[in-house]
């Protein structure tokens, strides 16, 4: 003769293993966030600490903006250091101070899932904006420096704010 047993786990049993279960599930995704904001908050101390961003940190994603310099083709990039916003079209870049920049907003055109976003900037021959897509990512935060800067070197400055997903 076979005798079948039945096990039943109890109340607090099941309630255990699930709230197990969630735990273990939420500790990635906590861990994540927590380096995100301690990488955020190094990044604004670096730059209120009067860390030198020397060499020029690269700001852009790859360019979709094709240019003709001495008649190849060539893409732009944009690179940024403490004081200087840089736009290098071939060989030599155009340099802006960071106290010149009047916004950098983020639009609402997207290329590759990646939002398109635009340096506006005053000098002496006037206004002008530049849109590119940034290289932000978990690891490379240069993007976030940037913005931090600009919001030191130009208070007034409108400037948006930036994460992962945006």
């Amino acid at each position: 003769m076979f005798i079948l047993e039945i096990c039943v786990p109890s109340t607090l049993e099941t309630v255990l293993k699930t709230v197990g279960l969630i735990v273990l599930a939420v500790l990635p995704l906590l861990t994540i966030w927590f380096i995100q904001r301690r990488r955020t908050q190094s990044a604004r101390s670096a730059l209120e600490s009067g860390l030198r961003l020397n060499p020029p940190r690269r700001i852009s994603g790859t360019s979709m903006t094709l240019v003709m310099v001495n008649g190849k083709e060539d893409r732009e990039h944009y690179f940024f250091d403490t004081d200087t916003f840089y736009l290098q079209r071939g060989p030599v870049p155009t340099a802006v101070r960071l106290s010149q920049i009047t916004s950098v907003t983020r639009t609402s055109d997207m290329i590759y899932e990646r939002y398109v976003w635009q340096v506006c900037f005053s000098k002496a021959a006037g206004r002008r904006c530049v849109t590119f897509t940034n290289n932000l990512t978990l690891f490379n935060r240069d993007f976030l420096l940037f913005l931090e800067a600009v919001r030191k070197a130009n208070p007034l400055a409108t400037v948006d704010r930036a994460g992962l997903r945006f």
